[in-house]
């Protein structure tokens, strides 16, 4: 109802008022009346101009709300691309407003957030960081600050800075979060740090001067080398750490090279605080501004004394023996060079004698390599006094010793006096009598000489003539000298001969196996055959081991060849094993010294048994003497390896070399041959029999077999079968065959056993 209308109900009001009364009443009245309706008008007025006023308001009212829904518009459109991340949290932490900016990080949609949990989204080793913060600004109502990591399931943690405002509203408190995005700065901590840490930890010195030289820093490694601490060396010249050593032209040069270049390296002498000397090598650098100017030195240097201790070292080991501390062959060959070089020259002549220890092999075995070691000692320091201040001994290695003798003169004969001389000097001072650990020793040696120019003027050459003239010594003698002579080139050639003829024998399988019964004296059987080897030779027929397998061990060949027989006689007896009637016998192979120290040398037997379907007892292994007294712990080690594998173990030649009780009792041994060398006299008296006797009834102590080698007649025949010997081989019962023949030998000698029956043992 309007303000018209209200009056208009007024004004009908008072007019019924009046009609109900008298007139003189009315009139009593009258002012009265006018007077109501004069406040009546004066009402509707005031409501018609509050009305105005009204509409007014309502309008302007309408106009700020419109102007505020678009500033609110226009903020949150701001919010939402805010360089940096905003969420508000409820009383619980859950997520009640978040703006895009946050959401592109994680990238995920708003619908994503809200109502979830915060913590759902802060990486969990950071949680505790959070929780911490939010305690501390529920606590304080203060702003409060953190750094943690947010993730979703397609991102990466990302490290952010929170600043977490709170605000108490009617649902309670509130929390506002800033979120910074601060990876870059975390890269840039974690570099600075690796940086810090790699200055620090560097193992070389690094020392940062100002422009002016002063230091500013140094590292730990700094203060370990030189004793200084950081505390005592800030603000310093470097030149603290000089010496008298620093050469001033040095340190001209390398200034000169900073100015020109910006860098300088080489090589100082500095002082330590304790005022030892030591030196170092420096990598100088000048560090520059942008405006081209110098900035800082900085130096990073090595304590290099090591290094030239074992760059000394190294030389040593290079061109010396270390046993003896005389030039070794690399040494030798460079001063042979120039001898030779300046005997062109000069016309001069010089000699060059290979010298060998007599019977050291002996002195080694039985005192043992400390003695032997002590004794090369001995014979270095002999052979330096018989000789002169310019000439060279050297040790080409075990007992083998090279001595030069240069500038001798230009007459031959004098030069041949000069070496002869010395060869009787050398001979006489060695034979000395010495005492080595209690142990009285006189030694001989055994040299071949070699002159130059006249013998040869090739390096090579003159070391193999020398070579084969003082293996001319040795057969006949030993304990003495001998001069080169055309006869032994013949015989050097015939060695070389060989060396090449081996290895194309390998390549063309000219190998061939042989094979020699052993007889068991009760049963008459064959109870094994030894696997010999032959080489066929093109158009020269058949060459025995005797002329080719010592020079085979010299040059290491004896490590293939080694290997192709065991692999033969496997292939052998896996031939035999797929026959209707296997032959019973076990088969042997001899094993080289060089072979046995192989380190794979039980797992290359194990590989070619399984290869070729070997069983262990079918295979025995024949071992040398010398074998065993090579490294006798880790030759111990081997031979349980093949005992526990069930492979015989056999000593060859037993009697000829050291002959060690202690490792018959010690070692797992199976077998014992007596060599023939004892056999060929055998029944023609002496102590040859008295050997044979004391071999046996020492085996049957020790329960091993012994086989006899080399039995040729009836009577060598007779007599150890009478003696209680286990076996024979040897031409009285058959030569070594060719496999096929062993295999009618075998079968004329024993009965066909049942088919699946198995002798072999």
């Amino acid at each position: 109802m309007n303000s018209g209308d209200k009056f208009a109900q007024l004004r009908n009001r008072a007019e019924d008022i009046l009609k109900m009364t008298s007139n003189s009443t009315v009139f009593d009245n009258n002012i009265d009346l006018f007077r109501l309706l004069h406040e009546l008008d004066t009402y509707r007025i005031e409501l018609e101009l509050q009305n105005e006023d009204l509409q007014t308001t309502n309008t302007e009212l309408n106009t700020l709300q419109d102007k505020l829904k678009q500033e609110i518009s226009v903020h949150f459109r701001h919010f939402d691309i805010a360089p940096i991340g905003y969420v508000t949290l409820n009383e619980s932490h859950n997520i009640v407003e978040i703006n895009q900016t946050l959401c592109a990080e994680l990238k995920l949609d708003k619908d994503a957030f809200y109502g979830r949990p915060f913590n759902d989204f802060i990486f969990s080793e950071d949680q505790d960081e959070f929780y911490f913060s939010c305690k501390k600004l529920a606590d304080s109502k203060t702003q409060q600050t953190c750094e943690l990591r947010l993730y979703s399931v397609d991102t990466s943690p990302l490290w952010v800075k929170l600043n977490c405002s709170p605000e108490m509203s009617d649902s309670g408190l509130r929390v506002h979060i800033a979120i910074s995005d601060i990876s870059d700065l975390k890269d840039m901590e974690k570099r600075l740090k690796l940086d810090a840490s790699v200055l620090n930890e560097c193992a070389e010195m690094i020392v940062v001067t100002d422009a002016k030289g002063r230091i500013t820093r140094v590292n730990k490694a700094f203060t370990k080398v030189t004793g200084y601490t950081e505390e005592e060396v800030l603000g310093k010249n470097p030149n603290i750490l000089h010496t008298e050593k620093m050469d001033k032209s040095l340190n001209d040069s390398k200034w000169d090279a900073i100015h020109k270049h910006h860098s300088w390296q080489g090589e100082i002498w500095n002082k330590r605080k304790n005022g030892e000397i030591y030196p170092e090598w420096v990598s100088l650098t000048a560090v520059k501004n942008t405006g081209d100017t110098i900035t800082h030195y900085i130096s990073v240097s090595s304590d290099i004394t090591q290094r030239k201790k074992d760059a000394d070292h190294i030389h040593f080991m290079a061109y010396y023996d270390t046993l003896t501390g005389l030039p070794n062959r690399i040494l030798l060959q460079d001063r042979l060079k120039q001898a030779l070089a300046q005997s062109n020259r000069n016309h001069q002549h010089g000699a060059v004698f290979i010298l060998d220890i007599d019977h050291f092999k002996v002195v080694n075995d039985s005192l043992g390599h400390l003695v032997g070691d002590e004794l090369l000692k001995i014979i270095a320091k002999r052979l330096i006094a018989c000789i002169r201040e310019e000439d060279t001994i050297s040790r080409m290695g075990g007992d083998e010793f090279v001595v030069l003798l240069a500038d001798l003169g230009e007459d031959k004969r004098n030069a041949i006096s000069h070496a002869t001389n010395v060869a009787d000097k050398i001979i006489q001072k060695i034979s000395e009598p010495m005492t080595i650990n209690d142990n009285n020793l006189q030694i001989t040696v055994s040299i071949g000489i070699a002159m130059f120019p006249d013998d040869t003027d090739n390096i090579t050459e003159l070391v193999k003539l020398a070579d084969n003239a003082m293996y001319k010594v040795k057969k006949l003698g030993r304990n003495n000298y001998k001069f080169v002579t055309p006869s032994l080139q013949k015989e050097a050639d015939k060695r070389l001969n060989v060396q090449h003829g081996l290895r194309e024998a390998l390549k063309e399988s000219q190998f061939r196996l042989y094979y020699q019964p052993q007889v068991n004296f009760k049963t008459h059987a064959i109870s094994g055959v030894e696997a010999l080897i032959r080489w066929e030779k093109p158009h020269n027929g058949l060459v025995y081991p005797d002329d080719f397998i010592k020079i085979s061990e010299e040059t290491g060949l004896i490590i293939p060849i080694g290997t192709w027989v065991l692999e033969e006689a496997c292939r052998t007896i896996g031939a035999w094993n797929k026959l209707p009637y296997p032959p019973s016998p076990y088969l042997s192979v001899n094993m080289s010294v060089r072979q046995f120290q192989q380190k794979n040398f039980i797992s290359e037997i194990s590989r070619v048994m399984l290869k070729n379907g070997v069983q262990p007892q079918q295979l025995e292994l024949e071992l040398t003497e010398s074998v065993l007294i090579h490294d006798l712990e880790d030759s111990k080690r081997k031979l349980f390896e093949l005992k526990e594998m069930g492979v015989r173990l056999a000593i060859d030649d037993f009697g000829t070399g050291y002959s060690s009780l202690q490792y018959l009792k010690n070692l797992p041994i199976d077998v014992l041959k007596i060599d023939q060398f004892f056999i060929n006299d055998l029944t023609m008296g002496g102590n040859d029999e008295a050997i044979v006797q004391t071999i046996i009834t020492l085996a049957k102590n020790l329960n091993l077999w012994v086989i006899a080698e080399g039995v040729v007649s009836k009577k060598q025949h007779d007599y150890l079968k009478s003696i209680g010997c286990d076996s024979y081989q040897g031409y009285y019962y058959s030569k070594p065959v060719p496999g096929d023949e062993l295999l009618g030998l075998i079968e004329n000698n024993s009965p066909r056993p049942k088919k699946g029956s198995n002798l072999i043992g």
